[in-house]
């Protein structure tokens, strides 16, 4: 351990022990003051939430793209395509409604069924999100964005397996005797919500008011999202303050909980799953977006996931993740669950 700098540190004078020395009552004021002080510097409860674990491969576009349809292509042969009449959900706040919903569906006792989920106002969906106050249009523009909206996903999948397994496609016993290449194609497609309703007040002020709102998420979505789902630090999800930040640590909890031997991420596989560059961009696109991933990283890292054991490489070859302790489990003790505090 480093020693104190010496020359930063006030000198304490020798206590004379001949010297007396009078205690003095502290004012009951100055008591609550110190008391106050002490419990805003007590570490704030941690949140559990939940998202689906597809949408940490592919996820939501991280601005506003005016557009209805939204396609991106994430790891593992996994194609997204996002559709929506009025505008697909995006950006930061989109992503925290996404956990929310999430997580009201995998806690439903009831299962292959809708959720329904009510907030009396604006002000205590925002409290649930743990949001100020200054973010209700924000979120609220999300809700809008959410309303009809769908996710279709189209995975490819190739892997080698033995012959023998599928004789019962051959006939006259004429299957081959050898490894083969296989194909898995899945497809889906499942709409968020049945339904979103909220009543707006319009009483001739400035700013009118939101509330009654009522969401009810489909059927398909919470039992997907109750078979698919990964619990993450909602505390840490929500301070990450960039879209793209959210979308690498939800994936970095994510790919530990499958990590026995250390995985190498390409340089290419890296920036084609988080920042694409399409083929029109500058020639140093890749790399400039490489380095902004490379630096979202080591600031998880360093503020968010302490415990990630990771090699990012300086040669700019890629990463290499390692398995690493868990930063949060289902039905975590440290943790409350994010919808117990409304």
């Amino acid at each position: 351990m480093n020693e104190p700098n010496k020359e930063n540190q006030a000198e304490t004078p020798e206590l004379d022990k001949e010297t007396s020395y009078e205690v003095i009552a502290i004012d009951n004021s100055v008591t609550e003051l110190f008391d106050k002080e002490l419990s805003l510097q007590k570490p704030k409860t941690k949140l559990l939430s939940y998202i689906p674990s597809f949408f940490t491969t592919a996820s939501l576009p991280f601005k506003n793209i005016h557009k209805t349809v939204f396609v991106r292509r994430g790891s593992q042969g996994v194609k997204l395509t996002l559709s929506s009449p009025f505008n697909v959900p995006f950006g930061k706040y989109g992503r925290l409604l996404l956990s929310i919903f999430t997580t009201h569906a995998v806690l439903s006792k009831e299962k292959d069924a809708p959720v329904y989920m009510e907030f009396r106002s604006l002000a205590d969906l925002l409290k649930e999100m743990q949001l100020p106050r200054q973010r209700g249009s924000a979120v609220r523009e999300q809700l809008e964005c959410f309303m009809n909206a769908s996710f279709a996903f189209d995975q490819r999948v190739e892997e080698r397996q033995a012959g023998y397994l599928f004789k019962d496609l051959y006939q006259d016993g004429n299957y081959p005797k050898k490894d083969v290449n296989v194909v898995i194609r899945s497809t889906g497609n499942i709409r968020f919500t049945e339904g979103i309703q909220f009543k707006e007040i319009e009483d001739g002020s400035a700013e009118n008011k939101f509330g009654d709102f009522k969401i009810i998420l489909s059927a398909e979505f919470a039992r997907f999202c109750q078979q698919h789902a990964v619990p993450i630090d909602y505390t840490v999800y929500r301070d990450i303050n960039s879209a793209v930040g959210k979308d690498l640590y939800a994936w970095l909890v994510f790919r530990n909980n499958g990590i026995t031997n250390p995985v190498f991420i390409p340089k290419e596989s890296l920036v084609d799953q988080f920042m694409p560059v399409t083929e029109t961009a500058n020639p140093n696109q890749r790399n400039v977006n490489y380095n902004r991933l490379i630096d979202m990283l080591a600031e998880i890292k360093t503020k968010y996931y302490p415990e990630l054991n990771i090699d990012l490489d300086s040669n700019s070859l890629g990463i290499t993740l390692f398995k690493s302790p868990t930063p949060v489990i289902k039905n975590d003790k440290r943790y409350a669950l994010i919808t117990s505090l409304i």
